[in-house]
């Protein structure tokens, strides 16, 4: 028997475009989407058309930016025309809260698809939302680190499974084959980044990713690494403001601000010519886009204020942290790092293993067909 799963999610993102192409070409099972088109007020790239036969479109309001919102779900089809059912756990959609809510009470084969923690979430509503989550037999969870802590906080009955998010590293290793020494190093002078010292950053420019912090600590990693550039991929509401911060401290001849790109074979010589990644604020996938070409990452320390793959992140294998907020410490931990190539070469080593082996699509693909044969009972597991 091939099962029949639903995922009820907000959205289909770019950044997913990977996993469901690998999703949808398997025969083991059939899989149907049920989303909306886009997110109002949010920036995020949907890829939803690629599959007209397997994506649903269906009808959504929200409120304050996504803080709630509201789908129109076939729900008596959801009941009824699923072996199993995989469920975008957040709260805030209502909808989503309440389908999952029927399927369970109702004793159909659902799947909680969430994460153990937000950095986003203030301690009152995490702790609802756990709370419900404990209804849930099969939890689909973003990262092992969160499947290890959920077991130490009273899930240990629960079957939870980790999907161990990451991109597509076939995609990435592609790209970068594409740049071999001498395009890269013609690359370079064409961009005048010859015999530079980069940083990178590639995210979106918000306030939540804290680049203030980078402009207040280049002058001390000048002083050290004279020969240093930072070049920032992306753009936001906050590029005119940063733009100027840097000009006014007098970083206009080392700070870059190339803009969006989103063209993997585009991005490939900014990765492959930088030294480090730098993220001063809550980092998420782009750890993982970072690890995928062999860049060590500097973010903060506090864990709990980070995306949950920092879980893939171990000090001194993928790079370094800093104390959160203090730009002194950042200036001092960009310093040392790039004045220790060997140390830069060791962890090169270590995150292409994560990003190739532990954390990316095809990780993804085969634990959500196994998550959903166990939910299915095709495993032996059944509730």
């Amino acid at each position: 028997m091939i099962p029949r799963v639903a995922i009820i999610t907000s959205v289909v993102p770019s950044y997913r475009a990977g996993f469901y192409d690998r999703l949808f070409s398997r025969g083991d099972l059939r899989v149907d989407v049920y989303c909306q088109s886009g997110l109002p007020g949010v920036n995020v790239r949907t890829v939803h058309d690629r599959y007209p036969e397997r994506v649903n479109l269906v009808k959504a309001m929200s409120a304050d930016n996504e803080a709630l919102s509201w789908q129109w779900i076939p729900w008596r089809k959801i009941l009824s025309g699923y072996d199993v059912v995989f469920v975008d756990g957040n709260p805030r959609n209502l909808s989503h809260a309440l389908v999952a809510t029927l399927l369970r009470l109702s004793r159909r084969n659902v799947v909680l698809w969430t994460m153990g923690h937000s950095y986003r979430a203030n301690r009152a509503t995490e702790r609802i939302r756990l709370l419900w989550t404990r209804l849930f037999k099969h939890i689909f969870l973003y990262t092992d680190a969160e499947v290890r802590a959920f077991r130490q906080n009273g899930f240990a009955g629960h079957v939870l499974t980790a999907m161990n998010n990451g991109l597509d590293q076939k995609k990435i290793d592609q790209a970068i084959a594409g740049w071999d020494v001498q395009r890269l190093d013609t690359w370079r002078r064409e961009h005048d980044l010859a015999d530079r010292s980069i940083l990178l950053s590639c995210t979106r420019l918000e306030p939540k990713n804290k680049f203030d912090l980078l402009i207040e600590a280049m002058p001390a990693i000048r002083r050290q690494v004279p020969n240093v550039s930072w070049c920032v991929v992306g753009s936001g509401p906050e590029r005119d403001r940063l733009i100027t911060a840097a000009n006014e401290a007098g970083l206009a001849d080392c700070v870059r601000f190339v803009g969006e790109l989103y063209d993997e074979h585009e991005l490939a010589p900014w990765f492959l010519s930088a030294q480090l990644l730098v993220h001063p604020g809550a980092i998420g996938l782009t750890l993982l886009h970072a690890f995928g070409y062999g860049l060590p990452v500097v973010t903060h320390a506090s864990g709990e204020r980070h995306g949950p793959e920092f879980g893939a992140f171990e000090e001194n294998l993928g790079g370094r942290t800093f104390r959160e907020n203090d730009s002194a410490s950042l200036a001092e931990t960009i310093t040392g790092l790039l004045k220790s190539g060997t140390a830069r070469s060791a962890m090169k080593r270590h995150v292409q293993d994560i990003a190739r082996h532990h954390y990316n699509v095809d990780v993804m693909v085969e634990r959500f067909v196994h998550t959903a044969r166990l939910a299915s009972g095709l495993n032996g597991s059944r509730e």
